[in-house]
């Protein structure tokens, strides 16, 4: 069966993304909780009407998936397939199979780029696949959909992908997050390491805070490895503090001795 329509559920700036790419060549049915969002666009329709296309894509925070499950189960057919993008993929995904129907295909998917760090195109970034319950022939027609795109396909379990994001992603956007509190950013006198860094951080600025949020909380391994990067900086200051100290001592010391 060939994927002909595509209901986008969610609106926000990952959503209004993907549907520049899906609509060159899908007819994709677009709802979005908050009317202004899809003021004056021509693909938005109801819930209702969005739910009953071939496949749901759900562009939505993670902490509205299991409420939007459980909205859409008995609007479902045999054979639809919904896909979310969530940035964890554990929680999501078990909450699709407990809630939606044992006929209802699903797709756990992590595109690991955002609106930011893609403004120059798709082209070569990265995409992680989690199949969960799918026919072959289908999840091979939308991986090859996706290589089309010239997109890197990539196929984790749900909980390496969520062990290793702990690792990277949660604990890259903690340190944005606290930059951003803080209102740093790039300097005027700097080093190219430095200022990289900064503008790998810029690309997350303008995400939500709910994202931030979602993506530490629902991550099942995001507080044991936040918790670790914590302790080992809090151990790098003591280090420093001590040696700071012994300097000062020892140049206290050389002031204060007479000599022979």
């Amino acid at each position: 069966m060939k994927i002909e329509s595509i209901g986008l559920l969610g609106f926000g700036r990952f959503g209004a993304m993907a549907f520049q790419y899906l609509n060159r060549d899908k007819e994709v049915r677009v709802f979005d909780s908050d009317p202004d969002r899809v003021h004056g666009l021509a693909q938005a329709v109801s819930f209702e009407k969005a739910v009953a296309a071939q496949l749901v894509l759900l562009c939505i925070p993670i902490s509205d998936m299991e409420e939007a499950c459980r909205k859409m189960a008995p609007l479902l057919g045999s054979g639809q397939i919904v896909v979310d993008t969530c940035s964890v993929k554990r929680r999501p995904i078990d909450w699709m199979a407990a809630h939606l129907p044992e006929s209802v295909q699903i797709l756990g998917t992590h595109p690991l780029f955002g609106p930011d760090s893609a403004k120059e195109g798709i082209e070569g970034l990265t995409i992680a696949l989690c199949p969960v319950r799918i026919q072959p022939e289908m999840y091979a027609d939308i991986r090859g959909y996706l290589k089309r795109l010239q997109l890197n396909v990539v196929e984790p379990t749900p909980d390496d992908h969520d062990e290793q994001l702990a690792r990277g992603q949660a604990v890259f956007h903690l340190i944005a997050q606290a930059m951003k509190r803080l209102e740093w950013a790039g300097q005027a006198i700097s080093t190219p390491g430095p200022e990289a860094f900064y503008r790998l951080v810029e690309t997350v600025r303008h995400d939500t805070d709910q994202l931030f949020h979602d993506m530490e909380r629902e991550n099942p391994y995001a507080a044991q490895f936040r918790k670790r990067f914590i302790q080992e900086v809090l151990t790098l200051d003591q280090e420093l503090s001590e040696e700071a100290e012994q300097m000062a001592s020892l140049e206290k010391r050389q002031t204060t001795d007479p000599g022979p």
